[in-house]
């Protein structure tokens, strides 16, 4: 009785002090008779007084030969059965429930203020549909990763993403015909800034999970066999908080690994508890206010590797110097859709007036008050004579308001010779006929809209360096 009493895991032990005595009462008085208390305790007592001198007190009516001890042994055995149950009810009483339980904190602790040190924290998401998201995020802000649909087999919605100075862009991984970087916060179907804010900064993210430990958590006991968990085959504790489930590493140095919100198996488990038991608590996580609304759980992985992390950051950075703005600006004017090219002995020009309003889905949408616009000329063509194309490079247009408009131009020097040619045999045949034709004509020009320059992206890179040497 007092090995199970003192059981280290409390399911090897009496489910409760009652139980205890229960069984303590019936083995004793099939031992020792129906007046085992009172005679155990006078016994006791007797001992106790005996062993306080040094020399034997023989009482009246106890009159024998030999030894004390000798005589009292057979007493004694009494006494020390009582003794001995005094002893497991106490250890019962500390152990299963009527003394302070030895809850498992310091991981948590520890591994939460490692988090908010790291320079980067990794989220593996699943939600509750078929999205699932990978997104690490740095101590500065940025973002990069890929978000897909687990359920669509031609992988051509999967996306890579990166947040650069507080802008998401994105790119069709395995679609050609839309791959390439895109701002675009006037698309609901890319407006992924609702998405992604449960994805903060490592001090973020600790800062969320301390405000959830400090807030009368469930927290696994040392020796609960029940507290004993994996993730990914990494031996785990489980916290069970207000924002949800927590899992740090067991063994030193900790770290976390898991986050998870209440799913169904949690509220059927606390039913069913519930039912068998009416004093069952409910889940802390069952109470959660927590960001991971639709999420089924993510796994976290913080990242120490500050040079491979930002290596990462400056080179999604660099490669934004070709990125468009998507249908967020839309140019819908172009001359009425007539252009205007002239050809001389100095080159051909083209120069095109647009306009064309600002699209922003709502007001959450990221606001460009710049853009810069490219206007690209396929070909170009004086008196029949095939020129060449030109561009207008990146010109910069502030935005006012929701419209944009102005002008772009291009040139192609080349088509200065041409022209002559041309214009030269125009003339011959004009005196030879009597009549000519002459005309300078160009394909559709076609207008990108950028929100990055090329400067803006090596200042954005530079700034970037700069916080990973702030970092250490």
């Amino acid at each position: 009785m007092v090995a199970r009493a003192t059981a280290g895991a409390p399911e090897d032990r009496y489910p409760d002090v009652r139980s205890f005595l229960a069984e303590l009462e019936a083995a004793a008085t099939e031992v020792y008779g129906p007046q085992w208390q009172e005679r155990g305790g006078r016994l006791l007592a007797d001992a106790a007084g005996a062993t306080a001198g040094a020399h034997p007190l023989p009482g009246p009516g106890r009159a024998g030969s030999g030894p004390w001890w000798r005589r009292r042994r057979g007493r004694l055995a009494v006494a020390g059965a009582v003794g001995l149950a005094v002893l497991a009810v106490a250890l019962v009483l500390l152990l299963d429930g009527g003394g302070p339980k030895q809850e498992v904190r310091e991981p948590f602790t520890q591994a939460v203020a490692a988090l908010a040190r790291t320079p980067g924290v990794r989220y593996q998401d699943h939600d509750q549909f078929t999205g699932y998201y990978d997104v690490t995020v740095t101590a500065t802000a940025e973002r990069f990763g890929s978000v897909g649909e687990t359920a669509d087999f031609s992988d051509k919605v999967d996306e890579d993403l990166v947040t650069v100075a507080g802008h998401d862009y994105l790119s069709y991984r395995n679609d050609t015909a839309l791959k390439g970087w895109t701002y675009d916060p006037g698309n609901d179907e890319k407006n992924m800034a609702s998405m992604l804010s449960t994805y903060v900064t490592p001090a973020k993210l600790a800062a969320t999970l301390s405000s959830a430990l400090g807030r009368q958590p469930r927290l696994p006991v040392v020796g609960d066999k029940a507290a004993a968990v994996t993730v990914d085959g990494q031996p785990a504790w489980r916290a069970d908080t207000v924002q949800g489930y927590l899992y740090v590493t067991k063994n030193a140095p900790y770290r976390v690994l898991r986050w998870e919100p209440p799913n169904l198996d949690t509220s059927t488990a606390w039913l069913h508890a519930m039912v068998k038991n009416h004093s069952s608590q409910q889940p802390r996580s069952l109470e959660a206010r927590t960001p991971l609304t639709n999420s089924l759980g993510i796994t976290l992985t913080p990242v120490t590797d500050a040079a491979g992390l930002y290596g990462k950051v400056v080179q999604y950075t660099k490669e934004l110097t070709t990125a468009t703005t998507g249908s967020s600006v839309q140019i819908l004017q172009q001359n009425d859709g007539a252009t205007n090219v002239a050809c001389s002995h100095t080159g051909c020009l083209v120069n095109v007036a647009f306009s064309g309003p600002v699209y922003n889905a709502s007001s959450a949408a990221y606001v460009l008050d710049k853009v810069y616009i490219e206007m690209t000329v396929g070909s170009i063509t004086t008196g029949g004579r095939e020129v060449g194309g030109c561009t207008s490079g990146l010109q910069p247009y502030q935005l006012t308001g929701t419209s944009l408009s102005g002008t772009l131009s291009c040139d192609n020097p080349a088509g200065g010779p041409l022209f002559d040619q041309a214009a030269a045999e125009n003339q011959a045949r004009a005196d030879a006929l009597g009549s000519s034709r002459f005309s300078d004509y160009t394909d559709a020009p076609q207008l990108v809209v950028h929100p990055l320059s090329p400067t803006d992206v090596d200042q954005l890179a530079a700034k970037e360096q700069h916080e990973l040497q702030s970092l250490g």
